[in-house]
Parts: C-alpha cells; sequence; structure tokens
C-alpha cells in the first residue's frame, strides 16, 4: 500500500434538518461525476469546524447530495494527524487514529474497525470527482468524536474533545468460562493434539544443545520450508538430524512451509496452475527425505483478491499430501470479516486440521498498549471458528510470549507506542527487576504488571502458567481437539504440565 498523495477523502453526514432559504451563505454551481453519470450540482456553501476552528481551502468544497452532507476528509483529518492510506488493487482506504484502525471500501456499506468489528454504514463509500466519499458517522462511530449540525450557520461541527473509546466488544465480554475440576480432566488425553511451533529457520534456534524433550508433547512443526520467490522454489532447511530426534522422543513432525509472508510471492505463485503443482510436488519431495508425518501450511498475509488462489492450493494439495500419507494442517488467523477471504468453512471441509492462531489481539506496531490475547478475546474467536469447524479438527494456537510496551508522553501531550517481544521469563524477571506492582486482571485473566523508567511508563500482560490455564479450561469447554503453542523455548518449565493437565 501507498500512502494516499493524490486522493482525497470525505465524510458524508446525514442531514433531517431543512434548509435555511434565508442563509446569506454562497452558493455552490458545479458537475459531479459518480456512478458513470454527470450531476448537475446547485447548493449553498456549507462550512466546517473542528474543535471550533473553521476550515478554510478545501480542495472540494463540502456538497449535498439527496440530503446527505459530503465533506473533505484529508482537510479534517490534517487538524487531528490522522495515518492515511490507500490500496489501488482493493480499493481500500486504511485510516489511523488514537490507536484505531478503520478500513473501508468503495462501494461496500461495511467498515472494518481494528480488523474485527463492523461497522454499517448508511451510505457505501463511492469515487465523486476523483475524491472518495465516506459517512461522517464513522468519525463518532469508529473514532469516538462528536458530530453535530448547526443549521442556522449550514455548519457541520466536529468535536474531538471527548474521551476516546478504543474498546471493541471483543474486550467487553462478560461471560465467565466455566470452571473445570481437575478431576474431571484424563491427563494426556488420547487423541489430543499438543503441538509447538519450532522456529529452527534460525540457525541458532536448532543448537543440539536446545533440542531438550518436553513432556506430553506429541507433534512438533519445525519452519523449515517457505516459498522464496515468484518461480515457485521452495527453500529448504530441513535437517536429517533433528528429524531422527524428533522421532526418538515420539514425536510427530508436521513441518511449516510458509508464503515468506510475501504478497507479492504469494499472488505469482498461486495464482499459477504449474507453479502451484512445482510447490505440491516439492514438498511431498521434502517429506520423503525428512520422514515427515504431516505438512503444516502457514499462509499469512495473503491479499483479498488472492483468496479463492489460496483455497484453490489446499484444494490441489491435500489430496497429494494425504495420498503420500501426509496429515495435512493450516494455520489461520481469528475468524472476522477481515480475514474471510481465507474461506475457513471451506478449509476445514479439507484439510485434517484448522489451527487457529489466537493471538496479537494487540500486534507488534499497534498504536495502544494492550495484551496478546485477552482470554474474552481469545473466547470470543475460538467459539466463532467453532461454528466454521468441526470441533475434532480445530486447535487453538496459544502464545508462549508477550510484549512490554513502552510509553511515551510528547511534548504536545499525546502519548507514542514501542513494544518488544519477551519470553515468559524474560517478562517476569523485567518485572521483578524494576520493583514493579503487579497484580490480577481480571478482564482479561492474565497478570498485570507495570512501572516507570527514564521519563517512560513499561506496561505488561504476563503470560504464565496462569494464563494458560486459563485458555486451557476454555479449549477444553469448547470441546476442540487440542492445543498449538508459538514458540518452543518462550516457555517456563510449569506450562507443559499445565497443557497436560487437560489435553
Amino acid at each position: 500500500m501507498k500512502n494516499i498523495k493524490k486522493i482525497c477523502l470525505v465524510f458524508l453526514f446525514t442531514i433531517f434538518a431543512t434548509t435555511n432559504i434565508f442563509a446569506l451563505g454562497k452558493w455552490i454551481n458545479m458537475d459531479l461525476k459518480y456512478d458513470d453519470k454527470v450531476h448537475k450540482y446547485s447548493a449553498e456553501e456549507i462550512n466546517i469546524e473542528i474543535d471550533g476552528e473553521k476550515i478554510k481551502n478545501f480542495n472540494m468544497p463540502p456538497i449535498i447530495i439527496e440530503g446527505r452532507t459530503l465533506v473533505p476528509l484529508r482537510d479534517i483529518f490534517e487538524h487531528i494527524d490522522a495515518r492515511i492510506e490507500w490500496d489501488k488493487d482493493t480499493r481500500e482506504i486504511f485510516v489511523q487514529k488514537d490507536g484505531i484502525d478503520i478500513v473501508f471500501q468503495i462501494d461496500n456499506k461495511q467498515a472494518v474497525k481494528n480488523f474485527v468489528d463492523i461497522i454499517e454504514l448508511d451510505v457505501a463509500p463511492k469515487i465523486i470527482n476523483g475524491y472518495t466519499m465516506l459517512p461522517l458517522r464513522a468519525i463518532s462511530d469508529s473514532i469516538g468524536y462528536n458530530v453535530s449540525w448547526d443549521n442556522t450557520t449550514r455548519t457541520v461541527k466536529i468535536d474531538t474533545n471527548v474521551e476516546s473509546t478504543t474498546e471493541t466488544t471483543t474486550q467487553v465480554i462478560t461471560e465467565s468460562t466455566t470452571e473445570i475440576t481437575t478431576q474431571a480432566i484424563q491427563n494426556n488425553q488420547t487423541g489430543s493434539i499438543k503441538l509447538v511451533w519450532d522456529q529452527t529457520s534460525k540457525a541458532t534456534n536448532d543448537l543440539p544443545a536446545k533440542r531438550i524433550p518436553i513432556d506430553g508433547l506429541n507433534v512438533i512443526s519445525p519452519t523449515w520450508f517457505a516459498i522464496k520467490n515468484s518461480q515457485g522454489d521452495v527453500e529448504d532447511k530441513g535437517s536429517i538430524e533433528y528429524s531422527k530426534w524428533a522421532k526418538e522422543q515420539g514425536y510427530q513432525i508436521w513441518a511449516l512451509v510458509s508464503n515468506s509472508f510475501d504478497k507479492k510471492i504469494t499472488h505469482d505463485t498461486l495464482s499459477s496452475k504449474e507453479k502451484r503443482k512445482k510447490i505440491i510436488d516439492t514438498l511431498v519431495s521434502y517429506a520423503k527425505k525428512y520422514n515427515l508425518d504431516g505438512i503444516n501450511i502457514d499462509f499469512e498475509s495473503v491479499d483479498k483478491k488472492d483468496g479463492d488462489y489460496y483455497l484453490q492450493f489446499i484444494k490441489e494439495a491435500t489430496p497429494i499430501f494425504k495420498a503420500n500419507n501426509l496429515i495435512v494442517s493450516v494455520d489461520m488467523y481469528v475468524p472476522t470479516p477481515w480475514t474471510e477471504h481465507y474461506q475457513m468453512e471451506e478449509v476445514g471441509k479439507i484439510v485434517d486440521y484448522v489451527i487457529i492462531m489466537a493471538y496479537d489481539e494487540h500486534y507488534s506496531t499497534s498504536h495502544e498498549s494492550g495484551s496478546v490475547a485477552s482470554l474474552p478475546w481469545t473466547e470470543k474467536y475460538m467459539t466463532e471458528a467453532t461454528k466454521l469447524v468441526d470441533k475434532d479438527k480445530l486447535i487453538m494456537g496459544i502464545p508462549f510470549y508477550t510484549r512490554v510496551w513502552t510509553e511515551t508522553k510528547k511534548t504536545d501531550g499525546k502519548v507514542s507506542v514501542v513494544s518488544k517481544s519477551l519470553r515468559m521469563d524474560e517478562a517476569k524477571k523485567l518485572l521483578e527487576d524494576n520493583n514493579a506492582k503487579v497484580f490480577w486482571d481480571e478482564q482479561t485473566r492474565q497478570y498485570y504488571g507495570e512501572y516507570y523508567s527514564n521519563g517512560t511508563t513499561k506496561k505488561i500482560w504476563l503470560e504464565d502458567a496462569s494464563s494458560i490455564e486459563e485458555r486451557m479450561k476454555v479449549a477444553k469447554k469448547l470441546g476442540i481437539k487440542g492445543v498449538a503453542a508459538w514458540k518452543r523455548g518462550h516457555e517456563t518449565d510449569d506450562i507443559w504440565p499445565v497443557i497436560n493437565k487437560y489435553f
């Protein structure tokens, strides 16, 4: 995506008040081109105020169409320091402000907030005279600003001096999870999947000294393969020695193959029947080379336009993998409108297992601090996944990591946020070394700690045995097949006994 340089975003605002015919404002006369037609336009001038300041010198004057006021968003957002991006391929507009991400799409009446929540729009965004027109109600619905209309002065007034409500519905679920007693749990239940991803694609992570057996683990997924270019060549970082070690521990090996998380490589390879076949055949040869039990498909950052190609790859690869006695699993984001093009329900009918990556509620570049995966967020999306995929095929992905968030208050009063990923033990030690205040957060169902350092605030939502156990209760209540963790070596010694208690 590239920053918008030529497009000016505009917002629509519904006006039900009658026009004051005695107003003394000047009239606007112009042609408006949209929906492949040219429309004559004549109406009295509309004014815009943000926090009492009148906006002047619009690239395009505010207009009224069918009772709706259209105002230039670029001119507005220059006053509130929002970030705007435009994707010409998907015709989507990305807006970031106050830690909130909003996605609008031309001719689509649904906007997406924080990649999760749907905002229903009364009018679909349109391009008029080369400018993108969006409903003004999105300011109040997504960012939380107050918007009003003064009919006497014909002024749209936007008030940004309100408390921003960055919480989404995923953060306010109050239904508690069902308690499961230890007596009701069978240790190491037959047929459960307990998988850990092993980031062996980094050489320093695959030292023999780091190959420590894990009690209860039955599947290991080394990150050995990746589609490395647009020709469909597959990078091989496998190890026969590693494979022998894993088999000695009694583990199945479901080696991971990624798309290098590259949209261009993904499009160029998956859109070609010949290149899909090349990738599949290469993976079969690697499976034989390393005596694999399965293939774990981890294609991320797939463009919406390539959703059907992604599904076609799954349809073609799965029967061939199974014919070679390979278990087929696929890693998926949590099910949201933003990820619908992955077609989880269809994929679930084809493969053996769907692993939901139930983490990164707050991702590495989030503009606000927060949990990697709070329990309400996790439970909500795992529950949604059970509506799309057979529970016997469904596996919950869990994080063995957390993040330390550093908040710095700038001279203009705004707060900048950066984060760093930490292992479980690193996070705990950091809080202890800084005498942080740590308490149990009932909302996220995990321990939270913060401290101050060099003029900044440090915040950590801990991942530990307590937070993992809360997730195990949810997984057990939902009746799913098992759990998968990212990544081996980031957990503390008390984690696997907790997992083994439930699966």
